[in-house]
Parts: C-alpha cells; sequence; structure tokens
C-alpha cells in the first residue's frame, strides 16, 4: 500500500475509504516501470493523475462529464497528460495500446458494463493489469446507516441530495462474485477480490460528501480551517494543520477510527471491493 503518495497529495484526505482504495492502486501499479502507459478510466476530476505521476508512468484520462473533466484537464496539461471526453463503452483509443487500465468508483455507474470491460480487453497489452474499486452491496451500517435501514425493510435507496450515500448515483452496488464474473466475461482473468473499509464513524459517506462537501466547496468555512480540505488542491498552497482546525480534528478521528481496518480478510462487510485482473 503507498499511503506515502497519497497522504503527499492528500494529506487531510477525509475519505478513508478514497485513501486506502488509492493506495491499494498505486500498489498495484508501482511494479510497472517508468514510462508505462495507464488509462484513467472514468477518471473524475483526475485525483489519481498527480499520482501516476510519482511513479513515472504516462497517463491517458477518459472523463464524459465536462464539469469534473474541466478540472482533471487542468491538471493533466500541468503533467503532461491527456484528458479525453469519450463514453467508456466506446473508447476512441488503439487496441493493445495500455500496459493497465484504472476504473475506479465507475462501473456501478454504467448502464451496460459489459461494455466498458470489454473496451478494457481491447485497449489493454496483452499481459496488462485492469483494477477496479466499486462499492460493496454488504456495505457496513456505520457508513450510510439512512440507506442500510431502508435496504433491510426493501424500500428503495436514496441515490441523491444529502442523504444519497452509498447509493449516491450508482446503477448498482457489487458482490464479489457479481465484480469477478463480469471481469472473466471479458476476456479478463481476475485475481482475489479484496475488501477495504469495514470500521468507519457512523454516517461517513454523508458527512464527508454529503454535509462536508457542501461546506467545504460552498466556503462557508474560513479558508484557514478548509486548506488542505479540499481533495486535489495544491499541496504548495497548504498549511500545516493548526490545532485550533475543527476540519482537522475531524479528519484526525476519522483516521484514528479506520486505524481498526488492518485485516479485513474475514470479514464480507466493507465499504469497497478492489480487483486485480490482467489480459492473457
Amino acid at each position: 500500500m503507498r499511503y506515502d503518495l497519497v497522504d503527499r497529495h492528500y494529506p487531510m484526505e477525509p475519505d478513508p475509504a478514497f485513501r486506502r482504495r488509492a493506495a491499494w492502486i498505486l500498489a498495484q501499479l508501482s511494479a510497472l516501470p517508468a514510462g508505462a502507459r495507464v488509462l484513467d478510466l472514468g477518471c473524475g476530476q483526475g485525483f489519481y493523475l498527480p499520482l501516476y505521476a510519482e511513479l513515472g508512468l504516462i497517463a491517458t484520462g477518459v472523463e464524459l462529464d465536462p464539469l469534473p473533466r474541466a478540472e482533471a484537464e487542468r491538471k493533466a496539461a500541468a503533467l503532461g497528460f491527456t484528458v479525453l471526453s469519450a463514453r467508456a463503452e466506446d473508447l476512441p483509443l488503439p487496441d493493445a495500446h495500455f500496459d493497465a487500465v484504472v476504473m475506479s468508483e465507475v462501473l456501478e455507474h454504467l448502464t451496460d458494463p459489459a461494455a466498458a470491460l470489454a473496451g478494457v480487453a481491447r485497449v489493454l497489452k496483452p499481459g496488462g493489469i485492469f483494477l477496479a474499486t466499486v462499492p460493496n452491496a454488504d456495505y457496513p451500517f456505520a457508513w450510510d446507516p439512512v440507506n442500510w435501514l431502508l435496504e433491510c425493510m426493501r424500500l428503495r435507496p436514496i441515490r441523491s441530495g444529502l442523504f444519497a450515500g452509498i447509493w449516491a448515483n450508482h446503477e448498482r452496488l457489487y458482490r464479489p462474485v457479481q465484480l469477478s464474473e463480469q471481469v472473466s466475461a471479458a476476456g479478463l482473468v481476475p485475481g482475489p477480490v479484496i475488501r477495504q473499509t469495514r470500521f468507519c464513524l457512523p454516517f461517513t459517506h454523508n458527512l464527508v460528501y454529503g454535509f462536508g462537501r457542501a461546506l467545504l466547496e460552498g466556503g462557508f468555512l474560513p479558508k484557514r480551517w478548509t486548506a488542505g480540505g479540499l481533495r486535489g488542491g495544491a499541496v504548495e498552497a497548504r498549511p500545516r494543520p493548526r490545532l485550533l482546525n475543527p476540519v482537522a480534528w475531524g479528519v484526525g478521528l476519522i483516521r484514528l477510527v479506520d486505524r481498526l481496518n488492518r485485516d479485513q480478510t474475514a470479514s464480507r462487510t466493507s465499504q469497497n471491493l478492489c480487483l486485480a485482473a490482467r489480459k492473457p
């Protein structure tokens, strides 16, 4: 796990699941030689792009949504990378071109994940690696208590708004067998599914991505508190966390609970599923 690189760029990252899956992705990519090509499919705002650069990789991002793509393009330009506007199911990229493809928190959004995975297999070189992270259908009660209770009562989960939680804008959540089967059907050879982030503070998702994001990005808190708490800001502009900074206190408390997540191999419950596969 490469927490060193993640924490260098995002020292006050409030989402323990993002921090863990980013460190896992970097650990898998660390074996690639400098100059290897990686495709970040569904790259969003380009949060992983500077992390790829730390490994000496050449990255191409793909993002259809114009709002996050604009931020990803800004990051890519500074790093000498490229970001394209395209659908995951219809990639305008050559066959057998990439040494690795990353789809982090993307498959659950797609109406046709099989088509996207077929495209992944096409653009990967033989022997190339595919890395996927998706939300686990068996997620912890504390991560999203509202939707957890709704699902127990066989009611529809909340998919938008402050209380959307783990179901926000998602077509589905995954179980390990389902993820492995979809990847295998695309002609890739999957490894074991890794579960990440079982223990967390109650309402972590709502605190970070609902109320927390609204407060941070809306400018409702003093800048001296929020510097370093906005993922993707310039590292040079982030002052060291101060003693009287409630945002730093909150991140510290989240990190303290996250220390319980050292060994999750025997647990069925987790926030994320991570899978590495290879193209034969």
